[in-house]
């Protein structure tokens, strides 16, 4: 299942997890942050949204475990498309063994779940502080 909801200011997160709930949560905390967000349960579908609105997107939280694709396939199919968007990492797991296992330069952030609103939202604002906005093909902001 996939969602976007409506444009808003905060620009557009992509969430990739394969828990339903965790997707409607996230989008949830995300929305009344002021995000757009796009939902996908599989790897496949995640880079699929991507693809198609790559230049729309200010970031990805991804799930390290994932049926079918791994998290590192879906990491780099995104980077291969955009290599400057910020890729956040959710999971489980212990961020040190977690790290370890995605193995990839260039991770922009960590969430270890369960995660409260305030310390998302905070992680994910601070990763994009830290990157100019997305850009349309034109080279204009997305909007």
């Amino acid at each position: 299942m996939t969602q976007k909801t409506n444009s808003s200011d905060g620009g557009t997160i992509l969430v990739v997890d394969d828990q339903r709930l965790v997707c409607e949560g996230i989008r949830g905390m995300l929305e009344a942050a002021g995000f757009a967000v796009l939902t996908a349960e599989t790897g496949r579908t995640g880079v699929t949204l991507f693809r198609r609105h790559a230049s729309a997107i200010r970031a990805v939280l991804l799930d390290l475990r994932l049926p079918g694709e791994t998290a590192s396939e879906v990491f780099d199919a995104m980077r291969h498309l955009r290599p400057d968007v910020p890729i956040i990492l959710i999971t489980g797991t212990p961020e040190a063994i977690a790290r370890q296992e995605l193995a990839r330069p260039g991770l922009s952030g960590f969430l270890q779940k369960p995660f409260d609103v305030a310390t998302a939202i905070r992680i994910i604002r601070e990763t994009l502080q830290k990157v100019p906005p997305a850009r349309d093909t034109e080279g204009s902001p997305a909007a």
